[in-house]
């Protein structure tokens, strides 16, 4: 772990060997299963794919001092990871401002493209002020979902944009920082509840 960063690296030959197992572990009942460690779960045990559920993508963010809001965020939304590219962050990341210490409860991920991480079943989504780009007020959130900021002194690439399979904006009369919009976006989604894509068959 690097200034609150972890680099998280998990082989094919550990995951292949933890699906491998049959004992169950009669403690964690509660957490989802997944197509690796579903064998250690007794019966009865929810799925991941029953779940809702929301991701992080920062794109080449700047200041530690957002990113470590981002993360405060995260934390009082229930967000499950955050990911984010570039090297600015890093070189910053001993001044981060995570108070709540949140990076030991979420993963805080450095990666090299945010394309190649889309967790499971996730729809990309990127929030950016655009041509194109739907209002948040009107938009209707996907059960899980990967929400993509560019950084605070930039755009999102036209590529990641084009990517993602939504593009929704903050419709407000000025800027907004990295922090505010991510705050905001997580807020919409909880304050719209249950009205998502998929209803009441998700939990």
């Amino acid at each position: 772990m690097i200034g609150g960063v972890h680099k998280i690296n998990v082989g094919a030959s550990l995951l292949a060997k933890a699906a491998g197992q049959t004992q169950q572990i009669s403690n964690l009942p509660a957490l989802p299963q997944s197509p690796y460690n579903r064998p250690l779960f007794p019966e009865g045990t929810p799925l991941v794919a029953d779940k809702r559920y929301s991701c992080i993508g920062l794109y080449n963010p700047k200041s530690p001092e957002n990113v470590g809001s981002v993360m405060r965020a995260a934390g009082c939304y229930g967000v499950a990871s955050v990911f984010y590219t570039g090297k600015r962050y890093e070189r910053a990341a001993d001044f981060v401002t995570d108070t709540k210490r949140v990076h030991y409860d979420i993963p805080l991920i450095g990666i090299d493209d945010l394309k190649k991480i889309l967790p499971l079943n996730c729809v990309p989504v990127a929030v950016e002020l655009v041509e194109g780009a739907r209002p948040l007020p009107e938009y209707t959130h996907p059960d899980r979902a990967l929400y993509i900021f560019g950084p605070e002194d930039g755009s999102l690439d036209k590529e990641i944009r084009d990517w993602c399979e939504d593009v929704v904006y903050i419709p407000t009369t000025g800027c907004m920082n990295l922090a505010a919009t991510v705050n905001v976006v997580l807020y919409d989604r909880m304050a719209k509840g249950l009205n998502t894509r998929s209803g009441p068959k998700f939990r």
